[in-house]
């Protein structure tokens, strides 16, 4: 009978660490995959109020068509701008890149006011 006890107790020791050892595992995932997710997000936000001064000096037409290359998707017009697969595309009166948002925008996408 005393063996029995023992061994239920260590069963349940072991049993408990075990899960105990998932959850931390399951905690560091999640901690470096929103690191990551930040990381991206930031990175996305540099390259994209990059775009406009980069491509200053080009017009809109060249603009689409270097954007297009990286994409399988066909360029569009639709709210003032132009979608070229993931990225929207707005442009100042004169034809040069005014601003360049991710399909994805959580917020301040004037392409995406309209819908």
């Amino acid at each position: 009978m005393k063996w029995i006890i023992a061994f239920l107790s260590v069963a349940l020791i072991g049993s408990n660490l075990f899960w105990l050892a998932i959850v931390v595992d399951q905690g560091v995932t999640s901690a470096y995959r929103d690191q990551q997710i930040h990381e991206l997000d930031e990175t996305r936000k540099q390259l994209m109020a990059a775009l406009p001064e980069l491509a200053g000096h080009l017009g809109k037409e060249e603009v689409v068509s270097i954007v297009s290359r990286h994409t399988e998707l066909d360029a569009y017009e639709k709210s003032g701008c132009t979608w070229a697969g993931w990225v929207a595309l707005k442009f100042h009166e004169r034809g040069t890149l005014q601003a360049a948002m991710p399909v994805w925008d959580y917020g301040g996408n004037p392409c995406l006011e309209s819908f």
